[in-house]
């Protein structure tokens, strides 16, 4: 069979998931004369399959450093990665496969007329360009007249999946085979393997619908519920900011779906978990609907929020571009506009090592093309290189913005929606050859060197069994001295010995002064000491260095308000809390100094119900 796309984001974007490529169009097995139609692997929306296979995944890099876009970065799912040709009943029995025959003998279905045929064609192809409303319509009307049809069978339950009924999809796909058994290059085992997963994963989620009903959040039963305010929030500000800047708005309900763990990802689309861990990402865009993996999954968390965005970018361009754009367009439109949702205007946020490593590669010739990207950048060797490669898009559509803005590129995706080269259109908006493009963005890569003292990427990681404070030490870039004093301070911490783990992580910072991890060491024992000037003082000039590390900015949000500095609490404890939601820490403080009464509940409830003290 062929399986779709391996990729993730997707928003990303890390998206990894963000891959874009064209799938080859699946050959119906049906009655002949049946005209072959637009295979749908799994995978539209962002991640999605059909002609393309792609999804949109974070991965380290965006905007956080991840990929995305945080760190790593957002991904955008891959294209379909070579299949065997006769793996559909890797699943199935054979004594089910016979049964199945002889049903599909016993009572075959009425073959689809002309009409039909082209109605089921122009329907699949609906779908893969993410027209969803017009090939649900178009399905209802087709399964009415051909209820035992296996084509249109497929058709109903991969419209179903996109509209989040899991169970009836399921059905649907488990009729088309019972209808007409798997055979040579069909994917409608794959299909039903993936819709069993996605179900079975989303057992028991709970549902929460905005006021409005536009936007719907599904997680897990438990501590993922905090997440649900902070992301209703974030879904609702990037739809009023896309709309402005793409000029689309989608069709609602918008569905998040929050997964606990990076495997609990992978068991629900085309990602591996080898590929979240070497890439860092960790959501994407697929099936048109966004999916994230919990922050409370990795040891530090990571910009959550702004990888909701980031995937919300990517399901809104898919739309606009009919799921036309390629992976690298995707990746460089959703790191660009990733923070849009908070700021007033759009612009690239690359973080200190990002754009060091950047400005590095584009002086060593270093760059990776831009075709290097496809199909996906959660397939790229390394957070790293899902950095580079999140910074490079995202600064290329900065360019073109800055020249063309928001109009131009507009234009430029409506272009390639009617079926333009991404290329082409980009280079006819800007009236030069898309060569020119290229160059102009590259030369301008050279003018400021990178900066002599700029920081190092921090790495995303997975959270380990049993993590606890002390698990990120290996993280610290610092000297076999210093390293030393952080094991020492690390073993009076845990015996409650604060004041002389103060001396220790001191000593330590002393000699690594730029190290996030040691500098909030020092603020966290200085802060049980009662010295909230030496804590402030540890991390304030490493807050901008290292935006997507949640100690330093939930730490230096305490120190701030203890000192009596109320506004800079306010920006650092939410700072924090678009990192890592699951630290009490700046939840109780924004609880004593948020801006409203409203605010300062619902921040006390979270304190609260995250154990600490308002």
């Amino acid at each position: 069979m062929r399986r779709p796309c391996p990729c993730p984001c997707p928003c990303p974007c890390p998206c990894p998931e963000h891959g874009h490529g064209h799938r080859p169009r699946r050959r119906s097995a049906g009655a002949p004369g049946h005209s072959p139609g637009p295979g749908h692997a799994p995978g539209h929306g962002h991640g999605h399959g059909h002609g393309h296979g792609h999804g949109h995944g974070h991965a380290p890099g965006h905007g956080h450093g991840h990929g995305h876009g945080h760190g790593p970065g957002h991904g955008h799912g891959p294209s379909p990665s070579p299949r065997p040709k006769h793996r559909p009943t890797r699943n199935l029995p054979y004594a089910l496969l016979a049964l199945l025959a002889l049903l599909a003998l016993a009572s075959p279905a009425a073959a689809l007329d002309a009409a039909d045929q082209r109605a089921l064609v122009a329907a699949e192809r609906a779908l893969d360009e993410l027209r969803v409303e017009e090939a649900e319509r178009a399905a209802s009307a087709l399964l009415a007249r051909h209820a035992r049809d296996p084509d249109v069978l497929r058709l109903a339950g991969l419209v179903r999946f996109h509209r989040g009924d899991y169970a009836r999809a399921v059905g649907r796909l488990e009729a088309s085979l019972a209808a007409r058994p798997p055979a040579g290059d069909d994917d409608r085992a794959f299909l039903l393997e993936l819709f069993r997963s996605t179900r079975e994963a989303t057992e028991g989620f709970v549902s929460t619908r905005s006021d409005d009903g536009r936007f719907i959040v599904l997680h897990g039963p438990g501590r993922d519920a905090t997440l649900v305010p902070y992301a209703l929030e974030a879904m609702r500000r990037a739809d009023d900011a896309l709309a402005d800047e793409l000029g689309v708005r989608v069709p609602g309900p918008i569905r998040l779906e929050i997964f606990p763990s990076a495997r609990e990802l992978a068991r629900v689309s085309t990602l591996t978990e080898e590929a979240i861990e070497r890439t860092g990402t960790i959501a994407l865009c697929k099936w048109d609907k966004l999916m994230v993996t919990s922050p409370r999954a990795l040891l530090r968390g990571y910009p959550w929020m702004d990888t909701i965005a980031h995937e919300h970018v990517h399901l809104v361009l898919s739309r606009a571009s009919r799921d036309k754009a390629p992976v690298w367009l995707q990746e460089g439109v959703a790191k660009f506009l990733e923070r849009r949702w908070r700021e007033p205007t759009a612009r690239p946020h690359l973080g200190p090592a990002m754009d060091a490593l950047l400005r590095r590669a584009a002086r060593e010739d270093r760059l990776i093309p831009f075709e290097r990207i496809h199909p996906s950048i959660a397939l790229l060797p390394s957070q790293e290189d899902a950095a580079l490669a999140f910074a490079q898009v995202a600064t290329f559509i900065a360019r073109f913005y800055a020249d063309h803005g928001k109009v131009g590129l507009q234009t430029a995706v409506a272009r390639i929606a009617d079926g333009a080269d991404a290329q082409s259109a980009l280079a006819e908006v800007a009236g030069v050859r898309f060569d020119a493009l290229e160059r102009r963005w590259r030369e301008s890569l050279r003018e400021r060197p990178p900066a002599a003292d700029a920081p190092h990427l921090l790495p995303r990681r997975l959270r380990p069994a049993g993590a606890d404070d002390t698990s990120d030490a290996s993280d610290a870039r610092i000297s076999a001295e210093a390293r030393r004093h952080l094991r020492l301070g690390d073993l009076l911490w845990a015996r409650r010995r604060h004041a002389a783990a103060a001396v220790e992580y001191g000593r330590a910072h002393a000699k690594a002064p730029d190290d996030p991890i040691v500098a909030s060491r020092l603020a966290r024992a200085a802060l049980e000491a009662g010295e909230a000037q030496l804590a402030h003082d540890a991390l304030a000039p490493l807050a901008e260095r290292y935006p997507d590390h949640a100690p330093t900015h939930a730490l230096l949000g305490r120190a701030r308000r203890l000192l009596g500095d109320e506004a800079g609490a306010r920006e650092a404890a939410a700072h924090a809390i678009r990192l890592n939601p699951f630290d009490p820490m700046p939840h109780c403080d924004l609880a004593l100094v948020a801006e409203n009464e409203v605010a300062r509940r619902l921040e006390a409830d979270q304190c609260r119900q995250l154990g600490g003290d308002p």
